[in-house]
């Protein structure tokens, strides 16, 4: 467990970053604790005007980025440390950064 748990925090914040680097220009803010203690695998990103459901559509049906939400304006990103790679959390931030800017 506490490799896996390792492996998590690992994976979330490598995500973290990513995230930091595209959201300066971007409507995004990381609601999650930035403290790993203080989250599981999971980020909740607030998304700017829109729909979060509509985001997390296009990101599934266009990229192939699983996402959840909690509307109005939530989008959950999970990379979950047994089948996650940091490549599948690479694609997701650059889907994410496209479908954004539009």
């Amino acid at each position: 467990m506490a490799a896996l748990r390792e492996r998590s925090e690992r994976l979330t914040g490598y995500l973290e970053r990513l995230l930091d680097e595209i959201t300066p220009t971007r409507p995004i803010q990381l609601v999650t604790p930035r403290d790993p203690a203080r989250r599981g695998c999971q980020l909740s990103l607030r998304i700017g005007p829109g729909s979060a459901a509509e985001l997390a559509r296009r990101l599934r049906y266009e990229h192939g980025v699983i996402a959840d939400t909690r509307e109005p304006d939530i989008l959950r990103l999970a990379p979950v440390p047994l089948y996650s790679t940091y490549h599948d959390r690479w694609h997701a931030a650059v889907a994410l950064a496209e479908e954004v800017r539009h």
